[in-house]
């Protein structure tokens, strides 16, 4: 079994709502931690990125460490790695600013990965692969490609900060993907172009049946695509048949301090842990429905963590 991803590698300044700071890595490297800890060796994880120079030597003894990660397709490139500053607001609402940047990857980057048996491809940066190289993956791949929407819905202004907007080739993206991965937030910038987490609402079926009416619109078949929407600890909606949205079903977490947001701890990357529980659930050839199970299960874990799977990633600053 292999399992190919796509994105990019963060180092996190993480500041949490009371106050915490945290010194962390990210990107996909939540993504490779929680398949390597949920598949190990049974499966060759295959990370394709840009690493910059700066941060280049601590992140491969990262992807060294962890079982099953293969590190053949990591490239060394002179620009700095990317830098997220994390603010939060609450426990769900942040602010971002994105200093740095490596390339975006190209095709040729990629194309290796035609012989994986699943790709997740996960928009850490909004800018990590080349739309043309997606779709001429796309068109070759004969496979299953998930794709996690993630940053593709942030633009960035003068300075690094990231502000929310609706991309205009959207639906082309989600064209490309068997399974697309999208929390509400990003669910309602597609759906209505809002432009702060404060209009996100009470919509979500409107907000379904909107983007499903444009991708129709676009030319964009929906009958075989599965729509996965995150709900923070509560949770998450599959969407499994989108022709008949009465399958719209909500998959909640079983731990009730996460469910009902009580807890403080740091939930930075718990989508990235969704997203490679639900596609470690598809190598195991789950349902859908236990695939949204093992997803939230990773999610969960990130936030609570009690063995310490992440802890390679988070340093506490007094």
């Amino acid at each position: 079994m292999k399992i190919g991803v796509i994105g990019t590698i963060n180092r996190d300044s993480i500041r949490l709502a009371d106050g915490t700071r945290k010194e962390a890595w990210g990107g996909i490297l939540y993504n490779l931690i929680t398949l390597s800890y949920l598949l190990g060796d049974k499966a060759g994880i295959f990370p394709v990125c840009n690493v910059g120079a700066d941060h280049y030597t601590e992140i491969m003894a990262i992807l060294k460490s962890l079982p099953g990660v293969r590190t053949e397709y990591i490239k060394k490139v002179p620009e700095n790695n990317n830098h997220c500053f994390l603010t939060y607001l609450d426990k769900e609402n942040k602010h971002e600013i994105l200093k740095g940047g490596v390339r975006p990857l190209v095709f040729d980057d990629i194309k290796a990965l035609t012989g994986c048996n699943f790709i997740l491809v996960n928009y850490i940066s909004g800018r990590d692969l080349h739309l043309s190289s997606l779709k001429k993956l796309r068109n070759i791949y004969q496979g299953k490609i998930y794709i996690d929407i993630h940053s593709y819905t942030l633009g960035r202004k003068k300075g690094g900060a990231r502000f929310i907007r609706r991309p205009q080739l959207w639906p082309t993206v989600v064209d490309c993907a068997d399974y697309v991965q999208m929390n509400r937030l990003e669910l309602a910038v597609l759906a209505r172009n809002i432009r702060s987490e404060k209009n996100i609402g009470d919509f979500l079926d409107d907000d379904l049946k909107t983007i499903i009416v444009q991708l129709k619109r676009n030319g964009i078949s929906v009958e075989s695509k599965v729509i996965i929407i995150t709900d923070s600890g509560r949770g998450c909606y599959l969407v499994d048949d989108c022709r008949k949205m009465q399958y719209k079903r909500h998959l909640g977490v079983e731990d009730g301090n996460i469910r009902n947001g009580v807890s403080q701890k740091n939930a930075t990357g718990c989508g990235d842990c969704f997203a490679a529980g639900f596609v470690a659930g598809l190598t195991r050839h789950l349902s859908l429905f236990n695939c949204s199970v093992a997803g939230n299960a990773a999610g969960q874990n990130r936030v609570i963590d009690h063995r310490k799977t992440y802890s390679i990633l988070d340093k506490t600053i007094q």
